[in-house]
């Protein structure tokens, strides 16, 4: 069961992505959060606190807690990487299925998932696109003995459905950003033309027992993806 400010921080983001504070950018204060949830000003603090960990909103002394810009700019945030379905909602996000089979780890794959040459991996290959529009391309590689994965599940938000299962939370996801140009295939897809430039992430997601879960490896649309790394001065 989760502690109740994880609960109280997941409602406040639930409305913060439902566009509640939009045209204020100002969240309600201690006193009307106390209020709403019937909670303490303790477990309050604390699902605030982990708001602006996550970069959802910045404290302004005397003022109050407001939204940082990036949310209204349909930016992919690197400090919360939720997945597309996640992090543009309430936007159209859909998935085009590409391929999901089962394949045996290549020397590369075994070397990067720390796992025997031969072990049995999903490969996983979906088009994403956001109002309609080509936004990603996606090439997934999932541990088969560690993820239980279907067709259902991956033509629609794969880390949506980690959220529902227990045990299956990743500690950290590491990304890679570069620049590429784009095969004829991928910029097919996209809707672009060959060797256009793209933009290529690589990431992998480690689990709680220090298991390397999956390697993943994306191409975004260069007229569409926006990424987003934040810093502050203390």
């Amino acid at each position: 069961m989760e502690s109740k400010y994880i609960e109280i921080f997941h409602e406040m983001e639930k409305d913060i992505k439902a566009g509640k504070f939009r045209d204020t950018r100002k969240l309600l204060t201690e006193d009307e959060y106390i209020q709403l949830y019937n909670v303490s000003r303790n477990t309050v603090r604390r699902a605030i606190d982990m708001l602006i960990r996550k970069g959802y909103c910045y404290p302004v002394q005397g003022k109050g807690i407001f939204l940082r810009k990036h949310l209204m700019d349909g930016c992919i945030n690197l400090e919360n990487i939720g997945g597309l379905t996640h992090d543009f909602a309430p936007r159209d996000v859909s998935t085009h299925l590409i391929s999901f089979i089962e394949i045996p780890a290549d020397d590369d794959l075994a070397e990067k998932l720390e796992i025997p040459v031969g072990s049995i991996l999903y490969y996983i290959e979906r088009l994403r696109l956001i109002d309609k529009k080509p936004y990603s391309l996606e090439r997934m590689y999932y541990r088969k003995d560690l993820i239980h994965l279907t067709e259902k599940i991956v033509s629609t938000s794969i880390l949506s459905y980690f959220r529902t299962q227990p045990g299956m939370k990743m500690t950290f996801n590491d990304y890679v950003l570069r620049a590429v140009k784009l095969t004829k295939y991928e910029a097919d897809l996209l809707e672009l033309n060959e060797g256009d430039p793209g933009f290529r992430t690589e990431n992998f997601g480690m689990n709680r027992k220090g298991e390397i879960a999956y390697f993943n490896r994306g191409t975004y649309h260069y007229q569409e993806a926006r990424f987003l790394k934040m810093a502050s001065y203390l």
